[in-house]
């Protein structure tokens, strides 16, 4: 792994909802999240139950809906959203919102002397203002 690149752990998010109740977990795969969500339900609500994607049906490019059947009977509800592809796909509507930032002549900014003169503008401002202050307070 490069320095400085984080790799993205858990890509997926599952959000379990049950009598008006909800839980959420995250795992690295479909098949990770099998092992997570049974752990899940068992933590949350005291119900054994198996991740079942028999019952699972794909709505989007990344998210997922389904259910699975506890073992007294009972119905939990899931969807499963792949967040790594909404991550990028984030990025890339910030990409066309912003142009072509950090490029052009616009954005080109000239060597020590460019500062110099800068800070020097905001010098001659500043005694601008102190004089028009004086002058202000004078008349009163």
């Amino acid at each position: 792994m490069k320095k400085g690149k984080k790799r993205w752990i858990n890509d997926m998010a599952c959000t379990l909802y049950y009598r008006g109740m909800t839980r959420k977990c995250f795992g690295e795969s479909i098949d990770h999240l099998k092992q997570r969500v049974p752990d899940a339900i068992k933590r949350e609500w005291k119900l054994n139950a198996n991740m079942n994607t028999d019952f699972m049906h794909k709505l989007s490019s990344n998210e997922y809906r389904g259910y699975t059947i506890a073992l007294t009977g009972e119905r939990i509800n899931y969807i499963i959203i792949d967040r790594k592809d909404l991550v990028k796909e984030a990025a890339k509507l910030l990409g066309q919102i912003g142009g072509q930032a950090g490029t052009g002549k616009k954005k080109v900014r000239g060597d020590s002397n460019y500062y110099r003169v800068l800070r020097m503008k905001g010098v001659e401002k500043k005694k601008q203002k102190i004089r028009e202050n004086i002058k202000k307070s004078e008349k009163v």
